[in-house]
């Protein structure tokens, strides 16, 4: 209450010049600060306060006191007007801080609110002293928007200040200094009244604001206020070049802060916006080298044409490289030959899609020559021109995970006893042989199985008859190639697919393998025994079904069991 009855007080005595409503009018400004920082339901008391300052001070400075309960309601209207604006447009947030939100406070207090706030001032006025209604309207707007505009930022600066953080003693002696150089240069230019140097007051004003930011500016403008308006009541200075009354020199006078102030303004939000930049950037920076630094996943800078700018230290436990030796080579040197195109390709799309991160998996070899497999993470950076300055990688030792995958799939194909195939992994290959047989390559289906092999369990046990299958499935990995599929499906039967065989070819291929196994022997409580085997052969061929084929090696081996055990026998009739 008190400072809204000094101001208005101040405004009324000094700046009431034209006979009408007072020319400069800032008490509304400190009203409106406090109001655009606090939710609505907590603006009542300060409301209540503001007006009966204005009352008193209407009724101890105004020759219209009659009219001050309208005036004090157009004053609250023009605060409460401001405060809803801004707060609906911009928020609460870094008031002034930004271009956007400058424009929004030109456009909401030094405008809208004086503007329609003084409609109903200046009808009370104009009816009470006779003056024109629109003289009087643009008084208003001049006094109160130019007022509010001057003086609420320097009020924003100071309710938002950060108190528990000191000043330094360095920034401290910057700002007297500053201070002191804007009070010398505005007294100068204030001190004649020959020359229209107005302009000269900018470029010291413009000074503290780039070293102080928005403290800058409005220490600046309210030293320029203080100079420059105690020399212009004095009658000195450049207003006193305007051929006009007092009052149109002291509305000029301010509409002169204004734009000083509003010039100000801009410069010192982007310089803000820019220092809170370069802070995040710093603390993202420092967050990235801490994570680099500390993380297991190598991480790779790059220049848009696959160039090692960075290397995080991991790469030495990943790849056994020195960072420093990786800097300034191609990353795609570093890939295996058969994979560098799938990993040029990721690059490729990283640079053409910047919003999105693209995976690859790749071999590449490490420092002292071991092969090893890796996954990268790429992803591009790009400026607010949109051009590509740079690409990203996090790159992932994938050794152990293609460890497990191919255990995993060993598992899934292989007989755990033997390590041949299983039954499907058999079926599989099969297909395969059989895609080529209709395309002109020959390949033959061999069924075996162990003659009397209940009869190795029963006389000396499981781990007797899993010693005979183990010799089995020794003896065909010895003496077959490395391109023939080797199965075992189930119990005693084994199969397999002679590539490239036909019937006559792989026959005796089986019955030597059939003397191989008669002729080895395997242990058994109490000494050794030998074991024979039968087989069945079938040939892959068109026109039939890989179901048919095993069918056809099936009768044949039953038909080698019957003759006599020990055997080879083959089928032929389902050919036609």
């Amino acid at each position: 209450m008190l400072c809204y009855f000094a101001l208005a007080g101040a405004a009324i005595a000094l700046t009431r010049l034209s006979g009408g409503v007072a020319l400069l009018w800032v008490a509304t400004a400190p009203l409106l600060a406090m109001l655009v920082g606090r939710k609505p339901r907590r603006w009542a008391p300060l409301i209540a306060a503001a007006a009966i300052g204005s009352l008193l001070a209407s009724f101890c400075f105004s020759a219209i006191w009659q009219i001050a309960p309208i005036l004090g309601v157009a004053n609250m209207a023009e605060a409460v007007i401001g405060a809803l604006l801004i707060r609906r447009w911009h928020g609460t947030a870094a008031p002034l801080a930004s271009p956007q939100s400058i424009i929004v406070f030109i456009a909401a207090a030094g405008l809208l609110a004086p503007a329609v706030s003084g409609l109903p001032a200046a009808a009370a006025v104009s009816l009470w002293l006779d003056l024109p209604f629109g003289k009087v309207w643009f008084d208003w707007l001049i006094g109160h928007g130019l007022g509010s505009l001057i003086v609420t930022p320097i009020v924003l600066l100071a309710l938002h200040r950060e108190p528990e953080r000191s000043i330094p003693r360095h920034r401290l002696v910057e700002g007297a200094g500053l201070a002191l150089l804007v009070g010398i240069v505005t007294a100068a230019v204030f001190a004649q009244h020959t020359f229209p140097l107005l302009f000269v007051t900018a470029l010291p004003v413009m000074i503290a604001t780039m070293h102080l930011g928005r403290a800058g500016a409005s220490l600046g403008i309210v030293i320029v206020a203080l100079v420059g308006g105690a020399f212009t009541l004095m009658g000195s200075g450049p207003m006193m070049l305007i051929a006009q009354s007092a009052a149109v020199r002291l509305q000029f006078f301010q509409l002169f802060l204004g734009v000083e102030f509003l010039l100000a303004l801009p410069v010192a939000a982007v310089l803000s916006q820019r220092s809170a930049l370069m802070r995040a950037l710093s603390e993202s920076e420092a967050r990235y080298r801490l994570f680099a630094d500390t993380a297991t996943d190598a991480m790779f800078t790059l220049d848009p044409d696959g160039t090692i700018r960075f290397a995080s230290p991991a790469v030495r436990e990943l790849a056994m490289y020195e960072p420093e030796a990786l800097v300034g080579t191609n990353a795609l040197t570093l890939v295996i030959a058969d994979d560098r195109a799938r990993v040029q390709e990721a690059h490729r799309q990283a640079l053409a899609h910047p919003d999105r991160s693209f995976r690859v998996e790749y071999r590449s070899r490490r420092a002292d020559g071991e092969e090893a497999w890796f996954e990268t993470n790429t992803r591009a950076v790009a400026d607010p021109d949109g051009v590509i300055v740079s690409v990203v990688s996090v790159v992932r030792d994938l050794s152990d995970r293609k460890q497990r995958e191919h255990e995993l799939e060993r598992a899934a194909t292989t007989d755990p006893l033997t390590g041949l195939l299983n039954r499907r992994a058999f079926q599989r290959a099969g297909a395969d042989m059989m895609a080529l047989a209709r395309r002109g390559t020959p390949s033959t289906l061999a069924i075996l199985d162990l003659d009397h092999f209940k009869r190795v369990n029963d006389e000396h046990g499981h781990a007797a008859g899993d010693a005979a299958l183990l010799m089995l499935a020794d003896l065909l990995r010895d003496s077959l190639r490395p391109y023939d599929a080797i199965g075992r499906l189930g119990g005693e039967e084994f199969a397999i697919l002679l590539h490239g065989l036909d019937l006559a070819a792989a026959r005796p291929v089986c019955e030597r393998l059939c003397r191989a196994l008669a002729a080895r022997s395997f242990a058994v409580p109490g000494g050794e025994r030998s074991v024979t085997m039968s087989i069945g052969l079938a040939e892959l061929c068109s026109g039939v079904t890989l179901d048919v084929v095993f069918d056809g090696a099936d009768q044949a081996l039953y038909r080698a069991k019957r003759a006599g055990r020990n055997r080879v026998e083959e089928t032929a009739d389902f050919i036609s």
